[in-house]
């Protein structure tokens, strides 16, 4: 039995052999284009997906010619509000990467049929027929993964949130429905039992003990490691401009290498920009790196653990040793909704984020990254 994947990029379907091996393939408008590679979290997967995704335009141009009245936009439907909102503002000031999301995301529902019994695709329903029922549904077809299912109300309330003229279009019914985790990102937090596993199955010397040595001792997201390389060095410290929200409220951070980190970089000879580096020597995308990150955490035998994973648990064990808000603040590039620390962090960041980083202990275990006193690994 064939049916299309429950996951958030379109055009994907999914086939279950008679051997129990899930199979990929790309079918745009019921045509199917070619099959992709079993590993769905894997990089070789995204870039045949887009590889593919592209050819086929000229195939989803001429099934359009046939299919015209299907590809036109409805005024006042799900689809057409979608379409406005993707020419606000607030969706054109956004990073490309969570645009790109985004859409996919709002492509996703798109093509879901109303209910089991109606096949009719979200894409065309009137806007006066859409009710909190609708949202709900939405919501509840991601309901085994939370986070998707709340980062899905979270687009639709963005969506609902449009303006025309400066007057909403419709009224925000998504804002109605209840969110599954309100308080919780849906990442687990790395322990320092977790992260010695990793060193251990993956050795000192590899390209993922370099990865989690600089994520241990900079909690960067992906998106930063991705880019993090020796220009962003200045003398015993990393001074770079974050790249979420970069282009609405930038921030620039400064975080001192601590001595574990600074003995990891000096055992990886640096190739290219970037310390973090493919098989062939090119900078990662950073897609690519997250899902080179989720192989080496599903190698390790701990596949429900991120690259965020190691963030929060960074975040948890400074402040366990007793590093204030400010030291976070300052070493994470949070923003604090507090006026009054307005005006003292900018002074404060740069010896703060310092005093953090002496604050980083991990139980020990980040000798592990070090190589023996008689040049066995550690």
């Amino acid at each position: 039995m064939t049916d299309v994947a429950n996951i958030d990029l379109p055009y994907i379907e999914k086939n279950k052999s008679r051997h129990g091996t899930m199979r990929y393939y790309l079918r745009i408008d019921g045509e199917r284009i070619c099959r992709l590679p079993d590993d769905i979290n894997s990089e070789e997967f995204g870039a045949a997906y887009w590889k593919a995704r592209r050819a086929a335009e000229p195939v989803r141009e001429r099934l359009g010619e046939a299919k015209a009245l299907s590809i036109i936009v409805k005024p006042n439907t799900f689809r057409w509000l979608c379409m406005e909102y993707m020419r606000s503002n607030a969706y054109e000031s956004l990073d490309q990467t969570t645009k790109d999301r985004r859409r996919n995301i709002l492509e996703g529902m798109w093509q879901e049929p109303l209910t089991d019994k109606d096949d009719r695709p979200f894409a065309d329903i009137p806007l006066s027929k859409l009710g909190v029922g609708h949202i709900e549904v939405l919501r509840d077809r991601k309901k085994t993964a939370p986070f998707a299912a709340d980062e899905r109300l979270k687009v639709l309330r963005q969506v609902f949130d449009t303006k025309k003229e400066g007057k909403p279009i419709t009224p925000n019914i998504a804002r109605l429905v209840d969110p599954f985790n309100a308080h919780t990102d849906g990442h687990e937090t790395a322990t320092p039992d977790d992260i010695a596993k990793f060193i251990e199955h993956h050795g000192t010397g590899s390209k993922a003990a370099l990865y989690i040595a600089i994520q241990m001792y900079t909690g960067l997201r992906v998106s930063d490691l991705a880019v993090l390389g020796p220009q962003h060095r200045r003398r015993d410290a990393f001074k770079l401009r974050l790249f979420k929200n970069r282009n609405r409220t930038p921030v620039d951070i400064e975080i001192t290498i601590h001595p574990i980190l600074e003995a990891v970089l000096a055992t990886h000879k640096v190739t290219a920009l970037t310390y973090l580096v493919t098989e062939f020597g090119k900078p990662f995308s950073v897609k690519g790196l997250g899902n080179r990150i989720s192989d080496w955490w599903r190698q390790a035998g701990m596949p429900h653990l991120t690259s965020h994973s190691v963030r929060k648990g960074l975040a948890t064990d400074v402040a366990h040793n007793e590093a204030t808000d400010s030291m976070l603040e300052a070493m994470f590039g949070w923003k604090d909704s507090k006026t009054s620390k307005i005006y003292t962090r900018n002074a404060e960041k740069a010896r703060l984020a310092r005093q953090t980083v002496e604050k980083i202990k991990w139980d020990g275990i980040g000798s592990k990254l070090l190589p023996a006193a008689d040049g066995t690994e550690g």
